[in-house]
């Protein structure tokens, strides 16, 4: 689903531009670097050739015709930093940073112009994929507000929030944990590029992280932005969204939120947004309609469709995983298994109101009271992406780290073990990982070894893992 339909296609049956997608595509890609990083790396630099030398990105282009949109979308361009250091985590592959790559030229927008589509050129000159990373850092350092947290400009993640912070004014707080976590990960690697950088990233992870806790907790749990005009997006004090998920999860998931705070987020999360009876968690509740403050065009949604109070598959594996730091391994899968599709259409009444694939993620599903449990938009989400990674990264613990594989699962404690037939290059990996041992164990053909070192030798080899009570 992710490389045929996202990758090589770029069209499914709810979209069929064929565009690429800045944001979307980076995501597919860094998702599957453990077994396809040949992928990830063209796309890293693919996406990088179409960032202009102001620091802003294509938030879509087709290349044939050399026409894009230009756009006010904040978290565009820091998903290449994102993608990049998954592909160095995973890859250990550290030249990718000196490509030379060019940039994209084009009219820079007038300053009523949220979006606008321009056809564009490549520059003759290039810069290095780590230059192009820079400048990146340069525009985020530049584009803070006066809370202390990042611009929500003409939206963040969710494209439809894309009145909230137009004026200049508005902030993303996920943006801020978005933020938070791409110039943590991103100060290792400046360490070897560039030494004179690496304090002015601490002290700006310094100040942001103290932003978030004292500007964005709503008491129970953390906010999602605040307006042009000061007020508060996300919040028990509103009539609609009073809360969101994606800033939860990844509050937990960047170690931000203290352990009081977690405790608080999660009872608050599995009150107002998991819905077992239907098999979904809500982005958000409850859904925009008459709202002061209008969001922008995810209103105009109807209640409980994609966005705007449904079911948003991405959210969902980013709360997965925030629950799967935190130890909650049966949760976790709990949670994994009820938003699997084949879950969704395991009877005639459950096909009856699921209504689409069972063999492919859905981008989202309703819980609009007409249809609870309704499917829409699959086959082209990058969702698919994620709860593939979700699933064998997170779940089963399969790291691939340079050529060092780490087995350290979350499975639930039920599981006896599991199977993976892994190829790495012309050499295949037959890895067997058993539950409930009383050490942590591994063999590697037989031999009890300390790691596991992968080796492209054309041979067929056995990793048998005994997972200890400690672990």
């Amino acid at each position: 689903q992710s490389y045929a339909c996202r990758i090589m296609a770029r069209a499914g049956f709810y979209q069929v531009g064929g565009a690429f997608g800045f944001r979307d595509q980076l995501q597919d890609a860094m998702n599957i670097c453990t077994i396809n990083p040949s992928v990830t790396k063209e796309q890293i630099l693919i996406c990088a050739s179409h960032q202009f030398k102001e620091g802003d990105v294509l938030h879509w282009w087709h290349i044939e015709n050399k026409f894009g949109l230009r756009s006010r979308y904040k978290d565009d361009y820091l998903w290449l930093v994102y993608a990049t250091l998954e592909y160095l985590r995973i890859t250990g592959d550290k030249t990718i940073l000196d490509e030379l790559v060019p940039f994209v030229s084009a009219p820079l927008l007038a300053d009523d112009e949220e979006e606008k589509g321009m056809s564009f050129e490549y520059t003759e000159d290039k810069s290095t994929l780590y230059e192009h990373l820079t400048l990146i850092m340069d525009k985020l350092f530049n584009e803070i507000g006066e809370n202390g947290l990042p611009l929500m400009g003409g939206g963040d993640w969710n494209d439809g929030m894309n009145l909230v912070g137009i004026k200049g004014k508005g902030t993303s707080v996920w943006l801020g944990f978005f933020a938070y976590e791409v110039v943590e990960r991103f100060i290792e690697i400046t360490k070897s590029y560039n030494d004179s950088d690496v304090e002015k990233y601490v002290e700006f992870n310094a100040k942001l992280k103290q932003s978030l806790l004292d500007n964005a907790w709503d008491g129970k749990y953390y906010l999602r932005a605040y307006f042009d005009n000061g007020n508060k997006l996300g919040s028990h004090e509103n009539e609609e969204c009073k809360i969101d998920l994606i800033s939860q999860s990844w509050s937990i998931l960047t170690d931000i939120a203290t352990e009081k705070q977690i405790k608080s987020i999660l009872a608050s999360v599995e009150e107002n947004l998991v819905d077992e009876e239907n098999g979904i968690i809500k982005l958000l509740t409850p859904p925009f309609a008459n709202s002061k403050d209008n969001p922008g065009y995810i209103k105009n949604y109807s209640k409980g469709i994609r966005e705007n109070g449904g079911q948003y598959t991405h959210s969902v594996a980013w709360y997965i995983m925030a629950l799967i730091k935190l130890g909650l391994y049966d949760k976790a899968y709990k949670y994994y298994s009820m938003v699997n599709p084949i879950n969704h259409t395991s009877t005639k009444d459950l096909v009856d109101k699921y209504r689409v694939e069972p063999y492919v993620i859905a981008a989202d599903i309703y819980s609009n009271e007409a249809f609870p449990g309704r499917g829409g938009w699959t086959w082209y989400t990058g969702s698919s992406a994620w709860f593939y990674r979700v699933g064998l990264v997170n779940i089963l613990g399969f790291n691939k780290i340079g050529n060092k594989l780490y087995i350290l699962p979350a499975m639930p404690r039920k599981w006896e073990g599991y199977k993976i037939t892994y190829q790495y290059g012309k050499s295949t990996y037959t890895i067997n990982v058993n539950n409930h041992k009383d050490k942590y164990e591994i063999r590697y053909d037989g031999k009890v070894v300390k790691e596991i070192e992968l080796i492209d030798d054309g041979k067929t080899h056995s990793i048998n893992v005994n997972i200890g009570k400690e672990v």
